[in-house]
């Protein structure tokens, strides 16, 4: 089976308010609905005001 090359393009990023460092949009996603999906609380993500405008954001382009 033959490997599709990997894309050299880099993700887009932004600097993470509640981390206080930069993240890829698709990491933010990420952490986003995992922490919304589960009921996670305890962590940063958790109805992320900044993680919300990011995934709407995406959903639109």
């Amino acid at each position: 089976m033959l490997l599709q090359p990997k894309s050299f393009v880099e993700p887009d990023t932004f600097f993470c308010r509640a981390f206080g460092k930069r993240f890829s949009i698709h990491e933010c996603m990420s952490r986003f609905v995992d922490a919304n999906a589960l009921g996670q609380k305890d962590k940063p993500c958790f109805k992320c005001v900044q993680g919300t405008d990011n995934r709407m954001g995406y959903s639109k382009s």
